[in-house]
């Protein structure tokens, strides 16, 4: 692994500005002056194009007020017309009879003497009578086509009322094509109507009065937003007339608005013949008859000129300006760049390494200081990188002279060996690795921290390699704000001390086989003794012998956690043999066993089952073991008149076995080390109580292999109750092996 102690670049380094100071200097005066210059500007410029904007826009509404009052005035008349016509002696007598002859003599002298471009009759069925039309030449002529009269006569005959209101619309004549404004009025005879009169003006002739009276281009929209007529025709050629009606056509949603609005609205800007014009739009009304939209147009050129007048001047004007604010600027950022340019070569070259450089600066302003604090800054950061260097190489020393591996694992997850003593191992690991993959050993003391991301936070791991066994002790650097910096590891060969260990436990097995051979005579013939097969034996014989019988079941017992504990760390757990068994059952003969010993020393006993308790998956000589192992437990730190019980329960799919006692209790800074080998940390009740601290160590490997879990209560001078937990009817972790074992 390659050593990453060479040095690194410093963060601090600096760099030459991307921008000069003397232009961050003149920049916020350029910007400044451009800004007020536009913004003035802008705002002159708005205010003599929002005046003549404001003009336009009242010369539009004007305009449009003109075209209303307009049509009203020709209304007028129409309806004047309209009633000469009505009231021509015999003409209602001759519609009545529908003589179409004597109302033509009638009538026709009457319209030539008006000056009517259009006359209609129509009689009291809403038939055709009359229809006559002005020529170019003054002459009137007959229309006698089938001609059928426009909707507002049917209106008036359907409201049969001779005193009606006469009715207004516009109307597309079937033969010239051309539209009309037309007035009807009911055409009465002894109080009855006998027919319509209807007089009409050309379309074209009403926009031509428009657009005198108005001062504006006049546009008429029909059917949903169709122009029909407009000004801008007149210097139009006949056959571009219908294109320019079509491209001055409105959408059918902004012909209903403009129809339900009750005053003229400013509308868009639009092209036309290459010129742009302003709109106004608004409903073309007489009386209560809404007729369709009229649009009134002025062009807007004039204040578009007006504002690129202004713009060109104020532009020149903010030139002179600018370049005014330049010169100045520069002249200013000259006087105070040049001593800043000399502090920039100065840190520049205490960046690079040189600690030794000054700046040569000499001013009593701003400048003067900040150099001289510049020089200070550098004086202080001389000395203390010297110090760093001294201490960095004391630091080096002491690394160099551990046997131990170091190794720094930074915040980017890089390993970085900090002394020979690490490259060495790190080799001899290369090395093993290709006798035998890396592999982790259990941890013989405690156990891994479940919720650390890091494996390396774990304090204490050990791995194998081939036939080399290290040993990995780890901390967490961090700084003063507690962010966390890197970890430090520590490296230790301990493949002697895992060959002794192992050597360890084979002769604590060897011994302990051998051991149990004599134990199980000498506990046989004492129990003949004292059963009187010996003969009659005195008090005092009979006390020694059930010492020794006392003290015999203790070693025997000891010998057997021995043997547990050995057949554990040979093979990481152990073997059962598991089968569906009653814990109820198994409770009561442990509890028959233990009773009598727990009275005689002064204690209590009570045994709580329930009747309807399931079964487990159990090998009842291992969960035999580990309930007296907690049995004998509470016998050992429970004093004479305390009380034990062992109650039994289940529970959210599990079944539970409690020991609670009344002894001494266990203080909780020692609960965390109760389930750990050859812990002793409780004074017992009795001092004669002897153990290898093994009993708890194994009645939880006993408990885990079932696929259980323990878990202990406790209060100082209270008592303690500890808790069994197992599966209801699971297949235990160790059934596989059990059922082998069975097999055999």
């Amino acid at each position: 692994m390659q050593r990453k102690w060479q040095k690194q670049p410093l963060l601090w380094q600096f760099s030459l500005p991307a921008f000069p100071i003397r232009g961050k200097i003149i920049f916020p005066y350029l910007v400044l002056t451009f800004l007020v210059a536009t913004i003035g500007t802008y705002v002159v410029i708005n205010l003599v194009a929002g005046s003549l904007d404001e003009r336009l826009t009242n010369h539009l509404l004007e305009a449009g007020r003109v075209v209303s009052d307009g049509l009203a005035q020709y209304e007028m008349g129409h309806l004047e017309a309209a009633r000469i016509i009505a009231f021509t002696r015999g003409l209602a007598e001759a519609v009545q009879a529908r003589d179409a002859t004597r109302a033509d003599s009638l009538a026709t002298p009457a319209a030539s003497g008006l000056g009517l471009e259009f006359l209609l009759i129509a009689d009291a069925d809403g038939r055709l009578l009359l229809h006559t039309l002005r020529r170019s030449d003054g002459s009137y002529a007959a229309v006698r086509d089938a001609f059928q009269p426009p909707r507002i006569v049917g209106a008036l005959l359907e409201a049969r009322d001779p005193k009606g209101l006469p009715r207004r619309g516009i109307a597309r004549h079937p033969t010239e094509g051309r539209y009309y404004y037309l007035t009807a009025i009911p055409l009465p005879l002894n109080d009855q109507t006998v027919g319509v009169v209807v007089v009409g003006t050309p379309l074209d002739a009403l926009l031509a009065y428009f657009k005198t009276t108005s001062m504006a281009d006049v546009t008429v929209y029909l059917d949903g937003g169709r122009a029909v007529g407009t000004t801008f025709a007149f210097s139009e050629q006949p056959a571009e007339v219908p294109r320019l009606l079509e491209e001055l056509s409105i959408s059918a949603d902004l012909y209903e608005r403009c129809l339900s609005s009750t005053e003229t609205t400013l509308g868009e800007h639009v092209q036309i013949r290459g010129r742009l014009y302003r709109l106004a739009r608004g409903p073309l009304q007489v009386g209560n008859d809404t007729l369709g939209v009229f649009g009134v147009a002025l062009p807007v050129h004039f204040i578009v000129q007006a504002r690129a007048t202004s713009r060109n001047v104020y532009a020149f004007i903010f030139t002179l300006a600018a370049f005014a604010v330049i010169a100045t600027g520069y002249l200013i950022a000259q006087r105070i760049t040049r001593p800043l340019e000399r502090l920039v070569s100065a840190s520049r070259a205490i960046a690079e390494g040189d600690l030794y450089h000054r700046t040569d600066v000499r001013s009593s302003d701003e400048i003067g200081i900040l150099a001289s604090t510049f020089n200070d800054m550098a004086q202080r950061l001389l000395e203390r990188t010297n110090a760093l260097e001294e201490t960095l190489s004391q630091l080096r020393a002491i690394l160099a002279s551990i046997g131990d591996g170091v190794i720094l694992e930074d915040a980017r997850g890089e390993f970085i060996p900090l002394n020979a003593a690490a490259d060495y191992l790190l080799t001899e690991m290369a090395d093993n690795f290709m006798l035998g993959p890396l592999r982790e050993l259990p941890a013989a003391e405690a156990e891994h921290a479940s919720g650390d991301v890091n494996p390396w936070l774990v304090e204490s791991r050990r791995f194998q390699v081939g036939n080399k066994v290290l040993s990995a002790h780890s901390a967490v650097v961090r700084a003063e704000d507690g962010q966390r910096l890197g970890t430090v590891i520590v490296l230790r060969d301990v493949t002697a001390e895992v060959e002794a260990e192992r050597l360890k436990d084979a002769f604590i097995a060897h011994v302990s086989h051998e051991l149990r051979t004599p134990l199980t005579a000498i506990k046989g013939y004492s129990n003949l003794l004292l059963a009187g097969l010996g003969g009659d034996l005195s008090e005092q014989q009979r006390s020694f012998l059930q010492t020794i019988h006392h003290h015999t079941e203790s070693l025997i017992a000891m010998i057997g956690t021995l043997l547990d504990f050995s057949e554990m760390e040979a093979g990481g757990r152990l073997a059962l043999r598991p089968r569906f068994i009653s814990l109820a059952s198994l409770a009561e003969e442990v509890a028959q066993e233990w009773r009598s010993k727990l009275e005689d020393n002064g204690l209590t006993f009570h045994l709580e089952i329930p009747p309807d308790l399931p079964p487990v998956m159990a090998d009842p000589q291992r969960l035999r073991w580990a309930i007296i192992n907690l049995l004998r437990n509470a016998l050992q730190y429970t004093p004479s008149g305390g009380m034990v019980t062992l109650r039994l329960s289940s529970q959210d799919g599990w079944v539970v076995l409690d020991v609670a006692d009344t002894g001494v209790g266990i203080p909780p800074e020692i609960q965390k080390h109760l389930f750990t080998r050859f812990f002793r940390g409780i004074p017992a009740a009795d001092d004669t109580v002897r153990g290898l601290g093994l009993g708890l160590y194994v009645t939880r490997a006993i408990v885990e292999a079932h696929g259980g879990h323990i878990q202990v209560v406790s209060e100082s001078g209270v008592g303690s109750t500890f808790s069994i937990y197992l599966p209801i009817g699971a297949t235990s972790q160790g059934e596989d092996e059990g059922a082998q074992e069975s097999g055999r």
